[in-house]
């Protein structure tokens, strides 16, 4: 059957298209390859969940008391993103840990800045009832709510010890978020009036008397002037005494 040209069956096994079959060399290269780009995306997969929970660890550390909820999502495109094996972070000068934020990373000698959304949620205060203007808030007019809070423009209040006893500002609706600048804390102390002052420490405890140079609220800072002529500062405690912490 010389010079003739014989047709495979379709389908026959190891024959590539076009007629040709594929080698054995061809067939290592292709599976190169393909280990190569899967290792790579391996690499690239660790480093970013690395930079993620490092960031997400780092986050948590700014909040006294953890949230109900905290995820970090960066948005810093993956090949702008500084790559080591412990990245060190900072928050810039004036920026809340929360929302989108712009944060320092440092490998080594090297700076980088990445964008992240923080998504946080956690408990918060609201009205319980309408509030009006001057009124001093007591238990029952406020009340705690669950929410994502990196979406508020503005701080809620989270320490109901705070919000009991101060005095509203303005009238509020009900079901309003609280913020501070809403509330006024009543004074506890005003200018001119005596007080007890009390240095406590190791091993000692002294007292004296002296004159209040401010008005002041409970656990406000406050000049007091003593009767020897000295100025010390204190924090003013519930019973309008002031401690002088060493």
């Amino acid at each position: 059957m010389s010079g003739q040209n014989r047709q495979m069956p379709d389908g026959e096994p190891g024959r590539a298209a076009g007629g040709r079959r594929p080698t054995a060399r061809r067939v290592a290269n292709g599976c190169l390859y393909g280990m190569a780009g899967v290792l790579l995306l391996s690499t690239g997969a660790r480093a970013a969940d690395r930079l993620t929970e490092g960031l997400t660890e780092f986050v948590l550390r700014q909040y006294a008391s953890p949230p109900v909820a905290l995820t970090v999502v960066v948005k810093t495109p993956a090949a702008r993103r500084p790559a080591c094996e412990q990245p060190q972070f900072a928050l810039p000068a004036n920026n809340r840990a929360r929302g989108n934020i712009s944060i320092q990373v440092i490998c080594g000698n090297q700076k980088s800045y990445i964008q992240a959304e923080v998504q946080v949620t956690d408990r918060y205060l609201v009205t319980a009832r309408a509030i009006s203007a001057n009124q001093t808030l007591a238990p029952g007019d406020v009340a705690w709510q669950t929410g994502r809070v990196d979406n508020m423009s503005v701080t809620p209040l989270t320490d109901m010890a705070w919000v009991y006893g101060s005095l509203s500002d303005r009238a509020v609706g009900a079901g309003q978020v609280l913020t501070a600048a809403m509330l006024r804390r009543p004074w506890l102390v005003k200018t001119g009036q005596p007080v007890q002052v009390t240095a406590q420490g190791e091993g000692f405890s002294v007292q004296g008397t002296g004159k209040a140079m401010g008005n002041a609220a409970v656990n406000d800072r406050l000049r007091v002037r003593m009767d020897s002529g000295q100025m010390v500062v204190g924090l003013v405690n519930p019973d309008g005494g002031i401690r002088i912490e060493p």
